[in-house]
């Protein structure tokens, strides 16, 4: 019977030896495991010529940019692209404002909504774009060899102004005549142009 009890005795110490040596992994170890990282972050900055074109102003303003191996050929594109920007930005404000004079005017309309368009735009808005001024220019030399060029440009004259102006136009050239189709158009062209504007701030 000892014979017998003596080797399951063995058995028995030898297990509770090993279950022993089987530590829990304690807040020590698991803390000291090497934590993921945070991936690091860059602050993009703003371009200067963008951020003045979007800015708050009393003045319409636009910005364009152009790519060259000739600085001043880069310099001439850029303030096209610009002009053009500012163009388009009145253009589709003026498109709105004729297609609700169309369903809204207080008399017959001599043309429709896309002639009356035209007619400001090649009448009045094409010289007042073609008078802006540059107010802000950013040069960038690339790995290649070219340089890019931003350029924001701006209305002499005031927004305030611009709707007068244009409210004078559409009188003189007889293309609304009556005063308070002019006010709505202007007050058109006014709610066009802010659209346009916050939706550009909201693609930077």
């Amino acid at each position: 019977m000892k014979a017998i009890l003596f080797p399951v005795i063995a058995i028995a110490g030898l297990c509770l030896s090993s279950c022993k040596s089987v530590q829990p992994v304690s807040n020590y170890q698991q803390q000291s495991q090497p934590q993921p990282q945070q991936p690091s972050r860059v602050m993009r900055a703003a371009e200067p010529c963008i951020e003045l074109a979007t800015a708050e102003s009393e003045n319409l303003r636009a910005y364009g940019t152009a790519i060259s191996y000739i600085e001043k050929t880069a310099l001439n594109e850029a303030e096209r692209d610009a002009r053009n920007n500012l163009a388009e930005m009145i253009k589709v404000a003026v498109e709105g404002a004729a297609v609700d004079y169309e369903q809204n005017a207080q008399q017959n309309m001599k043309g429709s909504a896309e002639t009356i368009g035209e007619a400001v735009m090649s009448q009045f808005v094409a010289e007042e774009v073609k008078n802006t001024r540059v107010i802000k220019t950013t040069i960038y030399d690339r790995s290649d060899g070219s340089v890019q060029v931003y350029v924001c440009i701006e209305m002499k004259t005031s927004e305030e102004d611009f709707g007068k102006e244009l409210s004078n136009t559409l009188s003189r050239e007889n293309i609304i005549g009556i005063q308070y189709d002019r006010d709505r158009f202007i007050d058109q062209v006014s709610k066009g142009l802010d659209e346009y504007k916050e939706r550009e701030k909201q693609q930077q």
